[in-house]
């Protein structure tokens, strides 16, 4: 791209008389950098290195004597770099025809797990990885993120996608987590799904033309997966032990989710525990004190929960 593209599409300040009027590939990256590319940074360590890997221009967003530097290449000083990247990204996708959809956690997470596969699906979030993975993106392409402002931002064409009301038939709920149903002559058995997420399941199989479902990837959904504890809090088997432990890091969905625990497990006892600024032995005591069957811990990962009771296996064999 020329010199003065890029002044003209960033608004930026062209600061020398550079020997270059090109560019060849822009990062954000300092690890991409090779000799002809642009590198937009704020860090003057990381801009020295691409200096010397070869960048032919420098973005950047503080105060600098570029004549003490480089004066062959070209310095293009902006005020902001989030916003320069934005500019840059909103001018590569102006020329697309995309698919653009803001989504909610829920979506974004069984579409990330069940149509990650699908090479024309970028999940966008966050400025930077996004101006590096969106590089290859080409007509027909689809974009994901559950940042309405940020997608806007750079694709202003973008939507909110909804999810249907799906009508099933011979519902079964056999329990929290499993669901069983008639779908459009399809069957589903015991499906690792709870009945309050058919509707988005559904809705993201329809919109992706999911037909050949592996139905184990559902086991990587976040929400809602049990960690099965026994009566000494070790971890076992799915469906091994009558108590168990759920998460979750969102507000709005440990609310979703605590509700329709208490209205469907009525058989058990369930118990809910914030874990917010608490440490890990604050949360275990909390476990091993608590004699619910379900334990639902808000702010908190699975992940880490099941660090938290394997350490505790580790202390116990330490003992003994």
């Amino acid at each position: 791209m020329k010199i003065t593209s890029i002044i003209d599409i960033t608004g930026g300040k062209l600061l020398n008389s550079p020997a270059i009027s090109f560019t060849t590939q822009a990062h954000t990256n300092l690890r991409k950098v090779s000799d002809g590319d642009l590198f937009i940074s704020s860090d003057i360590k990381e801009i020295e290195e691409a200096i010397r890997k070869g960048a032919f221009g420098i973005i950047f967003d503080f105060d600098i004597d570029v004549s003490t530097l480089d004066n062959e290449i070209a310095w293009i000083k902006v005020d902001s770099i989030n916003l320069t990247i934005t500019k840059l990204l909103r001018f590569k996708l102006a020329s697309l025809v995309l698919k653009s959809y803001f989504v909610d956690f829920i979506t974004y997470e069984f579409i990330s797990v069940l149509a990650s596969s699908n090479k024309k699906i970028y999940f966008v979030n966050e400025i930077y990885p996004t101006f590096e993975l969106l590089r290859e993106i080409e007509d027909g392409d689809i974009l994901i993120s559950t940042k309405n402002k940020f997608l806007n931002d750079i694709y202003p064409k973008s939507i909110h996608l909804e999810i249907e009301n799906s009508s099933f038939d011979n519902l079964l709920i056999h329990s929290i987590f499993e669901t069983s149903f008639l779908y459009e002559n399809e069957y589903f058995y015991k499906l690792r799904i709870p009945y309050i997420y058919l509707n988005h399941f559904l809705s993201i199989k329809k919109q992706f033309n999911l037909e050949s479902l592996d139905n184990n990837k559902l086991k990587n959904i976040k929400f809602m997966q049990p960690i099965f504890i026994t009566k000494q809090y070790h971890i076992t088997e799915y469906g091994k032990s009558n108590r168990f432990i759920l998460t979750s890091q969102n507000d709005e969905i440990s609310k979703i989710e605590f509700e329709f625990i208490k209205i469907i497990f009525k058989y058990g006892k369930v118990t809910l525990f914030d874990c917010t600024n608490k440490s890990d032995e604050e949360i275990f005591q909390f476990i091993t004190s608590s004699k619910t069957n379900c334990i639902y811990l808000k702010n908190q990962t699975n992940n880490k929960i099941i660090e938290i009771l394997k350490q505790n296996e580790i202390q116990e064999q330490t003992l003994f």
